[in-house]
């Protein structure tokens, strides 16, 4: 016997919500009415000593009738006696639940086990009678024996092999052992694959699914090497090809000969939060014997991406700058040829913009003291301002002009051109004596703190271009160095940030503490708002982004240093 765990039954919850308790024996038959006749359960209702007073079906092939008045003990196993009388003691006693499992019930199947529980009935706070409710749990043993049989069998054979596991385990450690010492240099490979930037599948042609992928393209995907060999992109959640289109496949075979990958962009691979990088993928299939394998290789390009986005914006900035000047901008070559005008510089000479692509520009000046001077000046200083000169129009008249020019430098560094900019003079200008042949130098030098070189050297390339002093800083050591030497004669600070960048603010403040009053210009491709948030009550001079035209940074450079040294 062993108590076990209670359940609840129409009877109990009856008696639990505080229902009449149920009567002795003379009403035991009115209280056995609570009980519904589908109920397939037994039910006893029993004395302190444990006489029957209710009992809801036959026993066997005795009436229920005649079971009344009989002791519960008759109808129990010997052995489960002193189960019940202590169960029925706690019943009457503390007015407990008590459960216990009951087996072997006379005139029943002798395998038939029972789950019993026993409940109180009280009556003027006095316990009166118990519930004694058997459910047959004789399937559920019977199935519980089984297990233990089959488990034993388990174990049995688990035995058996383990001496074959132990052998097996053997040859293949030995294998692996073998196979390590004879392939040290594909080791050496699949170390080097795996640490490789790129994502690397090699899938399956006729199934498309994998055969190996590289620890790139694993963790791309948050998987073990297991997880993603034998499935297929679609099984993967792939946003991007790993095998070859039929209509590209077909191409292919074709030139059979061939191994030049077939690049495919326009991919995206999805990170486990939702964010997504561009990919570009170069699949190629190759023979190995028989058999046919794609090698697909994924590689991230949203640098790349970026760097041409930022690319368009400039151009696209620049246009505008270009198309909408009401000043006169026309560019040449290195040799003077006019390769594009804007539509004031057309208005201006009174040309149409088409007739003066491929003009030598020296048609225009009609001194030739003003072509000589221009050259001396670019040659000086690489840039000129406000030179007066005379422009001769179309129909031939000469009107005074003031130009301006800066040199244009191809990817190279090269000299490719000018840039010229144009305006008529009026009687506000002021006389030729008093005009500047370039543009006057700036004393105070700007400081650009920068960690990524190449933003770095392209800002420092465009000061120097344009006339302005300037100091480079990589880090803020550096920076916080230069500010201490040149201990307010810094005329502004320009820093570049990286997109996402942390700290921003602890190196404007150590600026601040340096040189409170210098401006300081953030130059970034980050969000405005973002940065704003991160640098508020700093003082920012100006926010800059880094997709604006360089000429309007020089102007926002020259304007906040001009400010602080008249100032």
């Amino acid at each position: 016997m062993r108590i076990s765990r209670p359940f609840t039954t129409p009877l109990t919850e009856q008696t639990q919500a505080g229902a009449a308790p149920a009567p002795a024996a003379a009403s035991a038959p009115a209280s056995a009415g609570a009980v519904p006749d589908y109920v397939q359960d037994l039910v006893f209702i029993v004395a302190r000593d444990g006489r029957i007073l209710y009992v809801n079906q036959p026993l066997g092939d005795i009436a229920a009738d005649a079971v009344i008045g009989q002791s519960i003990f008759d109808w129990m196993a010997e052995e489960q006696h002193a189960g019940l009388r202590d169960a029925l003691e706690g019943v009457f006693t503390a007015g407990a639940l008590r459960g216990l499992e009951l087996c072997r019930l006379p005139r029943h199947a002798p395998q038939a086990w029972y789950e019993g529980r026993l409940s109180p009935t009280h009556r003027g706070g006095e316990v009166v009678s118990a519930t004694l409710i058997a459910r047959d749990i004789t399937r559920h043993k019977l199935a519980v024996e089984e297990l233990n049989r089959r488990y034993a069998e388990l174990e049995r054979r688990h035995r058996d092999r383990e001496a074959d596991l132990a052998q097996a385990q053997a040859q293949l450690a030995e294998a692996l052992a073998t196979r390590d010492a004879e392939a040290p240099v594909l080791h050496r490979f699949r170390a080097l694959l795996d640490a490789a930037g790129e994502a690397i599948f090699i899938t399956d042609p006729a199934s498309g699914a994998v055969f190996d992928a590289n620890g790139t393209a694993c963790r791309w995907l948050r998987r073990t090497r297991e997880e993603v060999i034998g499935r297929t992109a679609a099984e993967l959640g792939l946003e991007f090809v790993i095998d070859l289109p039929e209509e590209q496949d077909l191409a292919f075979t074709e030139t059979r000969d061939s191994r030049r990958p077939t690049v495919i962009s326009g991919g995206v691979h999805r990170r486990q939060d939702g964010s997504t990088f561009p990919v570009e993928v170069a699949v190629a299939r190759h023979h190995w014997g028989e058999d046919s394998y794609v090698l697909a290789v994924a590689r991230d390009v949203k640098q790349r991406e970026h760097g041409v986005a930022l690319l368009k914006q400039r151009e696209a900035a620049y246009h505008d700058l270009f198309e909408q000047s009401w000043d006169g901008i026309y560019l040449t070559t290195r040799s003077g040829q006019i390769t594009d005008v804007n539509p004031a510089m057309a208005e201006l000479l009174g040309y149409a913009r088409e007739e003066m692509a491929g003009v030598d520009a020296r048609v225009v000046f009609p001194r030739a003291a003003d072509i000589r001077r221009f050259q001396q000046v670019m040659a000086e200083h690489g840039v000129a301002r406000d030179l007066e000169v005379e422009l001769r129009r179309k129909d031939g008249t000469v009107v005074p002009a003031l130009l301006s020019a800066t040199r244009r430098h191809g990817s190279d560094g090269s000299i490719q051109g000018h840039q010229c900019v144009v305006r008529l003079r009026t009687a506000a200008d002021a006389p030729a004596s008093a005009q500047p042949a370039v543009a006057p130098p700036i004393m105070e030098p700007v400081l650009v703190v920068d960690s990524a070189n190449a933003s770095r050297a392209e800002m420092m390339d465009l000061l120097q271009r344009a006339s302005i002093p300037a100091l480079e800083a990589g880090g803020i050591a550096r920076a916080t160095q230069l500010l201490r030497e040149h201990a307010g004669g810094i005329g502004a600070v320009l820093i570049g940030v990286e997109p996402g960048e942390r700290g921003v603010d602890l190196t404007v403040e150590e600026f601040r503490r340096i040189d409170p009053d210098v401006p300081i210009i953030i130059n970034s491709s980050e969000d405005r708002l973002v940065l704003a948030g991160q640098l508020a009550d700093l003082n920012i001079a100006a926010f800059i982004d880094r997709a604006v035209h360089p000429l309007a940074l020089l102007q926002r450079v020259r304007e906040l240093t001009t400010r602080r040294a008249t100032g």
